[in-house]
Formats: structure tokens, sequence, C-alpha cells
């Protein structure tokens, strides 16, 4: 898949929308909204790796759900430009029928691949985020490499904060949960929310100004979810929440009320299809990345590249140990950190870490025994 056939099918929705915009309103379900939506389906379903990017070498080499055969060819894996153009395209499909399921996979791009791929210290951002076993990620400069993907990755990290909240006549939808602020000076509604997800499994959202009449607050409640809680002004809600749903919550709030959701995080191990020993493994919606160190690396293998070359530095990635049934059995938080885990390996163990985090070598795909 190259980053054009992204752009044609966002391009599809803007079709309809323009053309038969006197339409919309009535419900218009043409042509072009279902080949968007088909085709969201078909890459977030078949085509996406553990992180919520897609491609290898800037195309499809495969078949669909044939993942692992996918990840085998090379290292150079999801190009950054496709999960721009995808994530622009969630945005849009979601405001037309509000569906879950699309936040689930924004937010996994957001906070696997997109936090992923642009340095915290230098602001230098990826072309491939590579799922090799022992890759890194290459990077940019300000002078002799500057890529389609350098200049997606500008404008996504200016407007980090334009799908947090989604507004209609009804009231105010919490799609993200990333500490922010909401001014809708027109409805008279504002709200705060303070938390340091995914650090810490739990959001709170402080009314800060509202209109007299009753209007609806809802709340995202991932897929990942199953136990989550919901408390307004300290006492807890009679309905429980379901996981891939929005929870509703209408009334004539005040300023000052306080909504809490708790968001408890599990281990899940998420295999490829077509080679279930292979798995990699998210805590929450967080992939977890071996933190494989060093080794090898050089200024000349990580700058002006834009993959990395696995090749000219080989390294042997030991495969993890199951040593019980659940998951939880055999990878453990280390206590050293948020998101950090151990796990066991044929000859010793290894630490696992939030993707995003790790800028040397790593490992997101592990073949488990």
């Amino acid at each position: 898949m190259s980053n054009n056939e992204v752009k044609r099918h966002y391009a599809a929705k803007y079709d309809v929308t323009l053309i038969a915009s006197t339409e919309v309103s009535g419900g218009l379900k043409g042509k072009c909204p279902a080949k968007a939506e088909f085709f969201w389906y078909a890459v977030s379903s078949a085509r996406t790796f553990a992180t919520g990017g897609s491609s290898t070498q800037e195309l499809w080499r495969t078949s669909p759900g044939r993942l692992a055969a996918e990840w085998r060819i090379g290292p150079n894996h999801q190009e950054c430009c496709c999960s721009y153009n995808m994530m622009k395209l969630t945005r849009h499909l979601h405001s037309w029928n509000g569906d879950p399921r699309y936040f689930d996979y924004y937010e996994r791009n957001l906070f696997n691949h997109r936090l992923g791929t642009i340095h915290p210290e230098t602001g230098h951002s990826v072309y491939f985020l590579s799922m090799a076993p022992g890759a890194w990620k290459g990077l940019c400069d300000e002078e002799k490499s500057f890529w389609c993907c350098t200049g997606t990755a500008f404008e996504e990290y200016s407007k980090l904060n334009d799908s947090i909240y989604y507004r209609d006549e009804k009231g105010i939808s919490v799609n993200l949960f990333i500490a922010s602020e909401l001014d809708d000076s027109e409805r008279v509604i504002g709200l705060r929310q303070d938390t340091r997800f995914p650090d810490e499994p739990r959001t709170t959202l402080t009314i800060t100004k509202a209109p007299a009449s009753s209007w609806t607050l809802r709340l995202r409640v991932p897929s990942w979810a199953s136990a989550a809680s919901v408390k307004v002004n300290g006492r807890a809600l009679e309905v429980t929440p379901s996981a891939g749903s929005y929870l509703s919550v209408t009334r004539a709030w005040k300023k000052g009320d306080r909504v809490s959701l708790e968001l408890p995080m599990s281990l899940v191990a998420e295999p490829f299809a077509d080679e279930p020993g292979v798995q990699a493994f998210l805590y929450g919606p967080v992939v977890l990345a071996g933190d494989l160190g060093n080794q090898g690396l050089t200024d000349a293998l990580v700058n002006n590249q834009q993959g990395p070359a696995v090749a000219k530095i080989p390294m042997s990635v030991p495969e993890l140990r199951a040593s019980g049934r659940k998951l939880e059995d055999w990878m453990k938080p280390d206590g050293s950190s948020p998101l950090t885990f151990r796990a066991a390996t044929a000859n010793g163990s290894v630490t696992l870490k939030a993707l995003n985090q790790l800028w040397g070598r790593f490992a997101a795909y592990w073949t488990v025994s």
C-alpha cells in the first residue's frame, strides 16, 4: 500500500461530502462513503501491525491477513505517512456515526506509532517504523533529509489536540485521555481533563463552566477496558460501562462537578494470524517492546536513514519463554517505572517498555516458546 492509496480513499469521503453536501444531513449513504468505510475496515482488521501502522516498503506485499509473511520480507515496515492519513480518515469516519471502534484504532496509532516516531529531544522524525527484531528508528535531520513523513510529522504534532473532544447538538464526547482543557464558548461548556494516562489508568474531568440546561457528556470506554468504572462527584454510577462503547451521562452539570473514569489495563498477547507463535504484547493500548540497548549503532546508521539496515549489524533476539498459562504469570511489572515489565527468556530475562519510549534497538514481535 502506498501513501497515495490511503489518500485516494480519504478523498472518497470528500467526493460525496462536497458533491452532495445538501443530502448528507439526511443520512446519505452513497458509494463513496461505503468505499471509504470498507477500506478502513480492510486495513485496520487485516493489514495492520500491533502499533496501528501498515505497509512494507511502502506497499502491501502479501494478501490480507498474512502479516507474518509481510513482516519477514524486510525491515522497512509502516511508512509513517500511511498512519498519518489513516488517522485523518478515521477522524472523518467517526464524525459520521460515532462508532467507538474508530478511536480504539486512532488511540493505538497515536500512542504507539505517532508518539513513537518523533525524537523527544531533537524533534527529528522517522520514515519507516520497523517491526524487525533488533530494529531501530532511522531519523531525518534539518539539512540532508526532508521526507514526506517529515512534513506529515510536523503537521501531526501541531494538532495533537484536535480529536480529544467532539461536540454535537446534544453535548461533548471525550474520545482520548490526554491532559487538556476544552472551552466551548458557543455552548458555554468548559471542562478540564487531568490525567497521566497511559502511565496511570485513569482520568478526571472537571466541569469549569456549564449552561443552566442539561447536556450529555459521553465518555469513551475503550475495547481494552473490560473493568472500567465511573464516579460523578465521588459517587459510583449504577450503570456498568461496556468496553468498546460510549457511556452517556446527561444532567444539568454545574461548575466544579467532577467525573472520574477508571480504566484498568491488562496484558494482552496479539499473535500474527498466519504465525501464532510470533506475538506482540500490549498493556492496554500500549505496545511493549524489548529494550535491546544500542549494540552496534552509529550516527551513520541512525541519521538520514529511512529504515534500519538490520542486516549490517545482525542481532540474536532471544525467544520468550512462557512459564504459565496466563500472560501475567511470566510477564510482570518490574517496579522501576510505569509501563515497564520483565519477561523470561531461555538464558535470562528481558525488559519491555512502551515502544514510544525506545530510541535504541528493540523488538516488538517475539517468538514465544
